[in-house]
């Protein structure tokens, strides 16, 4: 028994963060979450249309996209980079989430020292204003940084631990041999040791991992060493993996994961000259659901 799991021991008969997402997951026949990123201005294209506040855009978008999404993932850092416009707005599309029974992921991906640990774990993990269902952390500080987070587990909230990423570089030092593995290797074998006394009846833990859809082999891997880790499966869509490849780590039933897609919903209105955000967002949410319910499918079949 390691360092964090001797603070955390105990076994808890009902984990409310794994119970609601299998709830909206069966209700909405989905595996899908939208990742709200509202850009950053660039040359080429403003952040929020033209006509639109922060906060409408983004509301509009959830709202749109909800009947085909289990959860949405706030990426923090969008709305931090603005201010205190940005953080209002934050708070306004945590309330419609949960208005519309949508599960509520902050992608802040936070992790230090004990006590700050434990203040960004209540920011985002308790009942304050930024409060989510679950967190993104790092875990590059190790078990004292990550235990405020796993605690929460027992006021029903979840934990994406990050393992193995999305993108082209994340290698550069999650595949380094740690000796005898790779460093994200010796991560998810953690990870499992954190959640392994918190596992529900539907044999899923809360402590779950961030694993990139970019990489189907790393995925598989990742899976037989987290049995029964929700895993956070990125880089489905704007980042190019195909919905075969983010289906690796669902089980046979479909739970287990949850795939996000970000810029591909939020600006799918950019792809159809004309259309409102919402509209093409909805459109878009939609064509996920079913290819990625096909690609379950598919997997089924085949391994049937």
């Amino acid at each position: 028994m390691g360092p964090l799991t001797s603070i955390i021991w105990g076994i808890i008969p009902v984990m409310d963060f794994v119970e609601k997402l299998v709830e909206a997951q069966r209700k909405k026949d989905s595996i899908a979450m939208l990742g709200v990123e509202p850009q950053l201005d660039t040359h080429s294209a403003p952040g929020v249309p033209a006509g639109y506040t922060l906060s409408r855009f983004c509301c509009e978008i959830v709202e749109a996209c909800a009947p085909s999404m289990a959860a949405i993932k706030p990426q923090l850092a969008f709305f931090e980079a603005r201010g205190l416009d940005g953080m209002r707005a934050l708070v306004e599309v945590l309330k419609l989430a949960r208005s519309l029974n949508l599960v509520t992921i902050a992608d802040g991906k936070r992790g230090d020292i004990g006590s700050t640990s434990a203040a960004y774990a209540e920011a985002f993990l308790g009942d304050g204003d930024f409060a989510c269902d679950a967190v993104t952390v790092n875990p590059y500080l190790g078990s004292d940084a990550m235990a405020p987070f796993v605690a929460k587990v027992r006021a029903g909230r979840g934990v994406f631990v990050l393992v193995k990423t999305s993108n082209p570089s994340s290698g550069e030092f999650q595949d380094l041999q740690a000796p005898e593995r790779p460093l994200w290797k010796a991560v998810a074998t953690r990870v499992h040791g954190w959640g392994s006394d918190f596992i529900t009846p539907h044999g899923l833990t809360a402590v779950g991992a961030v694993v990139g859809a970019t990489y189907p082999d790393h995925a598989r891997s990742a899976r037989e060493i987290m049995p029964n880790a929700v895993i956070l499966v990125p880089g489905y869509g704007a980042q190019g993996a195909t919905a075969a490849d983010a289906v690796i780590t669902a089980r046979a039933d479909g739970l287990g994961a949850i795939v996000n897609a970000s810029r591909s919903l939020m600006y799918a209105f950019q792809k159809k000259p004309g259309s409102m955000p919402g509209a093409a967002a909805a459109e878009a949410a939609l064509a996920m659901r079913v290819e990625l319910n096909a690609a379950l499918t598919a997997r089924r079949n085949t391994s049937a």
